[in-house]
Order: structure tokens, then sequence, then C-alpha cells
């Protein structure tokens, strides 16, 4: 080794580590992180369910009405299975340069591009190698709480590999953070001192028998049903009920959140002003 004149040593030049597709060390990191976030705000995640999914990999198909969903599927996954999932990811995140790097090092794919183009042949790429996929087929936040109309990426990835495609419901994440609430300091607001003791339920539905279905719109269709059936499920099972009134309860369970006719509403106006682009959906 190289000396300085004085006769200490040269220590050698540390390069930064690459964050690379594939590499998912920092997703280890970052599941470690949410357990220990879960466990200090003794956030409860109870799953049912998931002694119907079959073994192997799978496509996850799941609900999106809180922006922390996804946690509560990545955490229970790894400990009932001990695997990884590659989450499809929406391109908002991509625009920050950092954090669409660290997205990428766990693992993550993005959904940039038109239907059916990249990001579908990404995914089964990542089939083809043995990984089980989770992406939110509805494209974002249900304002309404209820499953709106589902885009065909889960269905045609199951249909050209044969892997089960499962439907799975969370229910009680949005209470902590979702559209629209979630920076206000006050408890049941939506906010982090809703994070203590949060019941999050999550249930796991029948593998969707996407046989019958004439064309890939009807698969999603079918899709949505079923998400829906398993939403039901856990607001029924909800350890807080669902109180009337409450913002974080569906119209049609007596809740006050917003309709599915104003969901669609909003949705339109989204679009209008270039919030949901079709061409960033799968």
């Amino acid at each position: 080794m190289a000396t300085l004149g004085d006769g200490r040593r040269l220590r050698p030049e540390r390069r930064p580590r690459a964050l690379q597709p594939g590499s998912l060390w920092l997703y280890d990191a970052a599941r470690r992180a949410f357990t220990g976030l879960k466990d200090l705000f003794r956030v409860e995640v109870l799953p049912t369910g998931l002694e119907g999914v079959p073994p192997g990999q799978v496509v996850l198909a799941i609900t999106h009405f809180g922006y922390l969903d996804f946690v509560a599927v990545a955490l229970l996954w790894w400990e009932r299975r001990q695997d990884r999932l590659r989450f499809l990811v929406g391109p908002r995140p991509y625009r920050s340069r950092l954090l669409g790097a660290a997205i990428t090092a766990c693992g993550g794919l993005a959904v940039v591009g038109r239907p059916n183009h990249a990001s579908l042949s990404a995914s089964l790429r990542a089939l083809d190698a043995g990984w089980s996929i989770a992406l939110f087929p509805e494209a974002g936040v249900s304002r309404s709480f209820t499953v709106r109309r589902c885009h065909t990426g889960a269905v045609r990835m199951a249909q050209q590999t044969g892997v089960p495609l499962i439907p799975v419901g969370v229910w009680g994440g949005h209470r902590i953070t979702t559209r629209g609430h979630g920076t206000t300091p006050e408890r049941g607001s939506g906010s982090l001192a809703d994070l203590w003791r949060a019941p999050i339920r999550t249930h796991f539905g029948a593998p969707v028998d996407l046989s019958a279905a004439a064309d890939p719109a009807d698969a999603a269709r079918r899709l949505q049903r079923a998400l829906q059936d398993a939403v039901d499920v856990a607001v029924l099972d909800f350890p807080l009920g669902h109180p009337a009134g409450a913002w974080w309860v569906p119209a049609k369970f007596g809740g006050g959140a917003p309709t599915e006719a104003e969901r669609d509403i909003w949705d339109a106006r989204d679009a209008v002003n270039g919030l949901r682009p079709e061409r960033d959906k799968m």
C-alpha cells in the first residue's frame, strides 16, 4: 500500500455502492425500517386469506386507498413467504432522481410509456425470471375508497404467463395517510397520530378465474369485482367498525367519503388537468 511522505498509509479510494436493478439490498433495509416503525407505533397488520394463495410466484393486484398500502402487503409477504415482491410504481416518484434510484434498487419497475408497452414487457421478464409481481391496477388512489375501473396490465400478465392472479384488499392504511388527508396534526383527520395502534386489514382473495373472460377488458372487470369483494371482507371485519359519517368510510357503508359518482367527476377533472395521463397506465 502506498504511503505519504510522513509514513502514513494512503487509504484506498471508496467508491459509492451503485443502485442497480435487481440488487435488492435496499429492499431489505427498507423492510427492516418499516418493520421497526410498525413495532414502534404498534401498528396491527391483520391478514386473512393467505392460506388460500397458491405456493410459488403470483401476480398480486392490490387496492389503492392509502399511500402506504404497499408496506402492509410487502411485510406480510416476507413474514409468511420469506420472499420479496417486485412492485410496479407509477411515474411520479421517478421525477426525483434519488427516489427513483432507490425504488429501482428495491426492485421496483416503473410504469411509463403507453399501455402494453415497456412496463408490461419488463413485468413479463420478471415473471419469467421467477419473481412475484405486485401492482395497483386502479392506477391511483380512489377517493371513494371503493374499487374503480381496473386497467388490463395485471390480467395480461396472468393470462400470458399462467401465473395466478390474486386480488388483495387493504383496508385501514388510508386512515393514516391518503389523498387529501394526512397533513393535519389532529387525530382522526389522517395524521401521524393515527399511526398509534392503527389496525390495517389485508384480505387475500381466491385466484381470479380468467378462463371465461371474453377479452382483457372483461378480465379487468372480473378483477375489479374480486378486489371489491376482498375489500368488503376487510371492511366488515375491521376492528374499528365503519362509523357513520366517518371520512374514511365509503358512502355505501354510511360513511362520509365521496360517492362513486363524485369520485368520477374529480377523476375526470384530474384527467383534464393532466394529473392522470392514460399513457402512464397499464
